[in-house]
C-alpha cells in the first residue's frame, strides 16, 4: 500500500506557540500526513520561495502537489486531511467562514502569546512545550 502524501509545514521550531500549536494538532494526524519542517534549518529554508519575513509572519505549507498554501487557507487544507477534523476544514471553506476566517487568523497570529491557554513567548531552548505522547 503506498504512503499517503505528506503536507509539509514549515514552521518556527523557536516558536512556543508554534510547537504547541504542533503537539496539539499531531494526535490527530493518524494517517502521518504531516511533517513538520523547521524553517530554522538552512536546508529547510532553502527550499521556501519565501523569505524568513514571510515565514515569520504566517504558516507556510506545501501540499503534495508541490503547491503553497498561506495563513487560513493553509489551516483548512491541513484540517481536511486530519480524520477526526476533517469537517471543520470544509466548513472553513465556505461561507461565511471562508470570508472570515483569514481575518481571524490574522488576529490570532499578531496576538498568539496572549490569548487564554496559549503558551508565552520564550527567546531561548529552555521552554519545554508538551509534545505527544503516543498511548
Amino acid at each position: 500500500m503506498p504512503l499517503a502524501a505528506t503536507y509539509d509545514i514549515f514552521m518556527d521550531g523557536s516558536c512556543s506557540f508554534c510547537r504547541w500549536t504542533r503537539a496539539k494538532v499531531e494526535p490527530y494526524d493518524s494517517g502521518a500526513r504531516l511533517r513538520f519542517l523547521d524553517y530554522n534549518d538552512p536546508h529547510v529554508a532553502a527550499q521556501s520561495p519565501f523569505s524568513r519575513d514571510d515565514l515569520d509572519q504566517e504558516m507556510h505549507v506545501r501540499t503534495p502537489d508541490g503547491k503553497w498554501l498561506k495563513g487560513f487557507e493553509a489551516w483548512a487544507a491541513l484540517l481536511r486531511v486530519l480524520p477526526k477534523l476533517a469537517w471543520l476544514g470544509w466548513i472553513a471553506g465556505v461561507p461565511p467562514a471562508r470570508w472570515l476566517g483569514p481575518s481571524i487568523y490574522a488576529f490570532i497570529a499578531r496576538h498568539r502569546y496572549s490569548l487564554p491557554g496559549a503558551p508565552s513567548r520564550c527567546d531561548s531552548d529552555t521552554c519545554t512545550i508538551p509534545s505527544h505522547q503516543p498511548k
